[in-house]
């Protein structure tokens, strides 16, 4: 997804039960934003997530600011 500029902007969470830092490593290097491991809190999903809305708000304001001079 990451690879493809039609979806590369779109926030990709790995919830796994993979919890080795090898597994870890592999899913951060190949695109994934936030690597979780079950069992995981649902508070920490949802501001995982509220972050990660808010740092793409961020960045499209700022790419807009950038475009209109």
């Amino acid at each position: 997804m990451k690879n493809d500029q039609r979806t590369s902007h779109v926030p990709i969470i790995l919830l796994t039960a993979k919890a080795d830092a090898t597994s870890k490593v592999t899913g951060l290097k190949r695109g994934a934003d936030v690597f979780i491991t079950k069992p995981f809190e649902m508070e920490e999903l949802l501001a995982q997530m509220e972050m990660l809305l808010e740092r793409q708000k961020r960045m499209a304001h700022w790419f807009y600011e950038d475009t209109q001079g």
